[in-house]
């Protein structure tokens, strides 16, 4: 079983190093990342495919189009990375996969090292993610209804 709450304090963990270290880092809203898909003419059922914004101007009430900002999806990791993103272990959705190949120049997979030894963050577009891909396989996750519905048989 996962550890929610080990996954919710590294993902916390991130966060901070991303607020510090990169500039124009911006966690938005439900209602922020509504805005983000309406500009891009994409589906709201993206609304999960990215985590974060890099802003490229002063504030996110100042997006007007999307060249104000870059969609970033995080992904961190506990290993110890020394030459990041080289040895990262990620996973990735269909949905996180079509965007990058859609919107190349404007979303990014951001690999984040939380290792005390090599803490830091790189940035991979589409382009770079295949060249630096060694392998990829399928794996299907699968969510069973959590109580059966009972069915009237005549």
């Amino acid at each position: 079983m996962p550890d929610h709450k080990k996954n919710k304090r590294k993902q916390l963990q991130g966060l901070k190093l991303l607020q510090k270290q990169m500039p124009g880092f911006y966690l938005p809203s439900k209602e922020d990342k509504h805005r983000v898909l309406e500009i891009l003419g994409v589906s709201k059922r993206f609304i999960g495919t990215f985590d974060a914004l890099r802003l490229n101007v002063p504030s996110f009430a100042k997006v007007k189009n999307a060249k104000h900002f870059e969609l970033i999806e995080i992904k961190n990791s506990d290993k110890y990375l020394p030459n990041l993103p080289h040895g990262c272990f990620f996973g990735l959705t269909e949905n996180e996969e079509m965007l990058l190949k859609v919107f190349e120049d404007k979303y990014f997979l951001c690999l984040v090292c939380l290792n005390r030894r090599s803490p830091g963050f790189k940035l991979l577009g589409w382009t770079e993610l295949r060249a630096l891909n060694q392998n990829k396989r399928i794996q299907y996750q699968i969510n069973l209804h959590a109580k059966a519905k009972t069915v009237a048989v005549e």
